[in-house]
């Protein structure tokens, strides 16, 4: 059953997207030229909130009838990291608090604490930053996969919620293309959608049989390109990530993640995430932006069963973020040959967050881009790189 997020006094409306962070392109411009568009999924959930060692997560939320219920009173007062303040896990964090009624505000050293206040430290992006660097201020927080593994497998932290749980389903990891290369490209973009979908078939097999070579075969790649990791931490990660390509996994068909941007765009607007209105764009509202920014023309072709290797290679650059168990299908693909099957040579650009992958793929660095759903959205259309 899927759960719910009720506030002690309030419900939450919660907006629901992917990892990484947002950083805002400015171009002012009329041309009508989609710069990229959202070609594939990569993974849904995935991240998780953790809590300091001597709580007793009991004390913040219960659930009842499969409902989360959270009592502020428990949160009111204590800090909590997140990797950014544009980051979806921020944006998460912050509808939990006011689905509370609580304020929501950023914590500097030395400042008061009051009970109707869930404080936040907007820099926590890694493990380190909040086991060593950090634990004397904070009292949990929120990260994606890996570094959630991480932490919580320290004596510092445990465990505490899932976004899988208590935002079932939310939409992560996208793959964006360029217009231009796909347009002058259409055979290299379907060869390279091809051999993703294989890559994540793969995984979804592996992830089914924990036994079985091809897990062994995919936590060795975990291990080779993340680092400081172990296998008990990999196979944790591994464990909350829900990998896709396509909205089921079959068919290549994008509609629901239509639907999702859709529901982001709005969401993000409304929180102020997004600066400039839709309107201003010349679309009627979200749902007619997300139906011409995603495009499933190229996955559809991909998964046909009918996709031939290029008569010629073709070399394309991949932006994806570097360590990140959500974009693992990259190299999953990479390592087991299935580029090279289709006559492909792709050049891995590795970068640091979502934010840095929209930029490079915006500016023209790079071919395709592994990156969350919210910094591709709120790029696109506060950079007016998107016109109906």
């Amino acid at each position: 059953m899927d759960k719910k997020i009720i506030a002690v006094a309030v419900v939450a409306v919660l907006v629901v997207a992917a990892v990484g962070c947002f950083l805002v392109i400015n171009k002012d411009s009329d041309d009508s030229t989609i710069t990229a568009s959202a070609i594939a999924r990569v993974n849904t959930d995935g991240s998780g909130l953790y809590l300091k060692a001597q709580y007793n997560p009991a004390d913040f939320y219960t659930v009842t009838n499969g409902q989360y219920v959270f009592n502020a009173d428990a949160w009111g007062g204590k800090v909590f990291g997140t990797p950014g303040s544009s980051s979806i896990q921020h944006v998460q964090l912050k509808d939990i608090a006011t689905s509370m009624g609580l304020k929501f505000t950023k914590y500097t050293d030395g400042m008061q604490k009051n009970k109707d206040t869930l404080y936040f430290s907007d820099t926590i992006a890694n493990a380190d930053a909040a086991i060593t660097k950090n634990a004397k201020v904070l009292d949990g927080g929120i990260l994606w996969e890996p570094q959630y593994s991480i932490i919580i497998s320290s004596d510092m932290y445990q465990s505490f919620l899932l976004t899988n749980d208590v935002f079932p389903g939310h939409t992560c990891c996208i793959i964006a293309g360029s217009n231009s290369f796909m347009d002058a490209n259409p055979e290299a973009t379907v060869a390279f959608l091809a051999a993703y979908s294989e890559a994540v078939k793969f995984i979804i097999k592996a992830q089914a049989d924990t036994s079985s070579e091809d897990y062994k075969t995919l936590i060795n790649i975990c291990m080779k390109y993340t680092s400081g990791l172990n296998e008990d931490q990999i196979n944790a990660a591994l464990a909350n990530v829900v990998y896709k390509f396509s909205d089921d996994n079959v068919s290549g068909s994008l509609a629901d993640l239509e639907d999702d941007i859709a529901s982001l765009e709005a969401g993000l607007e409304a929180s102020g995430s997004i600066t400039k209105p839709i309107t201003n764009l010349g679309f009627k509202d979200s749902n007619e932006f997300a139906e011409k920014i995603v495009d499933d023309s190229y996955l559809i072709k991909a998964v046909s069963g009918d996709v031939k290797p290029l008569e010629t290679k073709k070399t394309i650059t991949v932006a994806a973020i570097n360590g990140d168990v959500h974009q693992i299908g990259l190299r999953v693909a990479q390592d087991l040959g299935l580029f090279e099957n289709y006559n492909l040579n792709v050049v891995y650009s590795g970068l640091t967050n979502g934010g840095a992958v929209a930029q490079d793929l915006l500016n023209g660095h790079s071919d395709f881009g592994f990156l969350g759903a919210p910094p591709f959205t709120s790029n696109n259309v506060n950079g007016a790189y998107i016109h109906a």
